[in-house]
């Protein structure tokens, strides 16, 4: 039984960033200037998420016993070099010989083979990879010759200091627009918190019938909030622990002290958590205290693990859904850092007048 994995929430920024990359893809072979998006947000903030969703959009397709991708995914290698990029990039594509040739050759290849199977959008995740001492200009200089062609857009993926692959080369960053940032929430800003607890209420409402307390409450959204550090795959990964617990116990009801087991054993850091007891343990007011959320940012800035977040939106898998629309869908939760935050912090505030 799978049922956190099949629950998405698409928030204003998820939609901001979604709807910015179908726009692109819309607008390859109709633009005079090189495509070129990057993506950036802390780890667990919701970029793998929709990278996904594009991808299952815009899937590979048979076409006259060829192979159609329109969106070509790959991810920049740990140890980042101009030939280890192009071996994931053919490698991604499907070329037997990736890891052969020249950097020269590799590069005719690739180019040959984007053409061939239609390509339109390259997206390179992981891309903050690319950062490494001395490899950083040769790699940004690789990519100018790779946009020069307006056949195709580059869509980059990282955690927020893959933007100084960007910034440190003039004509890559002309090239750039403005980054998209995927946010963490903010609990001292009104709208953000609205939100937050709007998300909780739909990832409540999607889990029946298992019985949780009400995480859109002001306690336990806040107990929430410190567990995951307002990142949204953590919540998915702590509601999803929580939820396989339970199964295995063959019971419906999740407790506060349930979430506290599933907190220790799903999140990473958990120990070093400021207060005795944990978020959903400690009493309140000790949570409410002065450098508590301070100390939990910085034990979250420190995580050691790479960014593959849960899959979360307020769609069930399981169930019929409405095709994909451009901009936020009806009933769809907004946040702080985009287009139209005050009207949506008004909604989130109204749907969750009912459960305060």
């Amino acid at each position: 039984m799978d049922i956190v994995s099949r629950i998405r929430v698409d928030h204003e920024d998820y939609v901001a960033v979604r709807d910015e990359i179908i726009e692109a893809y819309d607008a390859i072979g109709y633009t005079a200037t090189p495509i070129f998006l990057l993506i950036i947000g802390e780890s667990r903030t919701g970029k793998s998420s929709v990278v996904r969703e594009v991808l299952e959009t815009y899937h590979p397709r048979q076409a006259d016993e060829r192979t159609i991708r329109t969106v070509v995914y790959a991810v920049a290698p740990a140890k980042a070099s101009v030939k280890g990029l192009l071996e994931s990039l053919l490698k991604g594509l499907g070329d037997p010989l990736w890891s052969k040739g020249t950097i020269s050759s590799m590069t005719m290849r690739l180019h040959t083979l984007l053409h061939e199977v239609e390509c339109k959008l390259v997206i390179l995740d992981e891309f903050q990879h690319l950062c490494g001492r001395g490899k950083a200009a040769l790699l940004a200089d690789w990519l100018k010759v790779l946009l020069e062609s307006s056949k195709f857009g580059l869509i980059a993926v990282g955690l927020p200091e893959s933007a100084s692959v960007v910034a440190q080369h003039k004509q890559l960053k002309q090239r750039c627009d403005e980054p998209l940032c995927m946010p963490t929430f903010d609990w001292t800003d009104k709208a953000s918190v609205a939100q937050f607890r709007a998300v909780l209420m739909q990832f409540q409402k999607q889990l029946h019938p298992f019985e949780l307390p009400n995480l859109a409450s002001r306690e336990m959204s806040l107990r929430v909030f410190l567990a995951t550090a307002g990142r949204i795959g953590l919540v998915a990964k702590l509601l999803d622990r929580a939820v396989r617990m339970a199964i295995r116990q063959k019971r419906l009801e999740i407790r506060l002290e349930d979430l506290a087991s599933a907190y220790k054993r799903a999140i990473w850091g958990a120990s070093s958590f400021p207060i005795p007891g944990g978020p959903f343990l400690a009493a309140l007011e000790d949570l409410e205290g002065r450098g508590v959320r301070e100390a939990v940012f910085a034990n979250a800035a420190a995580e050691p693990v790479a960014d593959q977040s849960s899959a979360v939106e307020v769609h069930r898998a399981d169930l019929p859904q409405e095709p994909t629309k451009r901009g936020a869908p009806k009933g769809s939760l907004r946040s702080k850092g985009s287009r139209g935050s005050d009207k949506s912090s008004r909604k989130a505030s109204g749907e969750l007048r009912g459960v305060l």
